[in-house]
C-alpha cells in the first residue's frame, strides 16, 4: 500500500516541523537566500506547490515572512531618511622592534538623511498629499469625473477593402 503522508507531514510526526517552518520564514523574509526553497527543504517544486496548497500554517508562515520583510525594509529606509550614527572600527597592526602590537581605532561616523528616502516613505506611508505627482493625479481624476468621450462601437473598423 501507498504512503500518503506528506512530507508536511512526515515533518509534523519527525518533530522536524517547527525547524522547516523556520527555514521557510528566514526564506521569505530574505533573511536566508541560499538557493531555491524547494531544495533547501529537500523536496521537489511540485511537491513545494502541493503543500502550499494544501496547510494553511504554511501560507501563513509566508504572509507572516512576507509582512515581517516588508517591515524591516520600512525600518531600514526610515533610519536612511532620518540619517544616523554608525561606529566603524578598525584594527591596526604595527609592528617596532619585532613585537607586533595589535591596536582598534573605533570612529562614530554620520551618514546624513536621505531626502529621496524621505519622499518615498511620506508619499507611499501617508497617501497622495505627498505625492511629487498630486497635480497630475488631481488633473487625471478631473478629466475622468468630467469624462463626455463616448465611444462608437457601432462603426467598422476594419481598414481593409473588400
Amino acid at each position: 500500500m501507498a504512503n500518503l503522508k506528506d512530507a508536511y507531514v512526515k515533518w509534523k510526526e519527525a518533530g522536524i516541523l517547527e525547524t522547516k517552518l523556520k527555514l521557510i520564514s528566514d526564506y521569505y523574509s530574505y533573511k536566508e537566500a541560499r538557493g531555491l526553497i524547494y531544495n533547501l527543504l529537500g523536496i521537489s517544486e511540485a511537491t513545494w506547490e502541493r503543500l502550499k496548497k494544501k496547510h494553511e500554517e504554511i501560507r501563513y508562515t509566508i504572509a507572516e515572512a512576507k509582512k515581517l520583510h516588508e517591515h524591516l525594509l520600512l525600518v531600514s529606509l526610515t533610519r536612511r531618511a532620518e540619517g544616523e550614527y554608525y561606529e566603524d572600527i578598525q584594527t591596526i597592526i604595527e609592528e617596532s622592534g619585532g613585537k607586533t602590537k595589535k591596536k582598534i581605532v573605533k570612529f562614530k561616523k554620520y551618514i546624513p538623511g536621505d531626502v529621496g528616502a524621505n519622499k518615498y516613505l511620506l508619499s507611499r506611508l501617508h497617501g497622495e498629499k505627498y505625492n511629487e505627482n498630486k497635480e497630475m493625479l488631481d488633473i487625471a481624476r478631473k478629466r475622468q469625473e468630467n469624462n463626455t468621450e463616448v465611444w462608437n462601437t457601432d462603426e467598422d473598423t476594419n481598414d481593409e477593402t473588400e
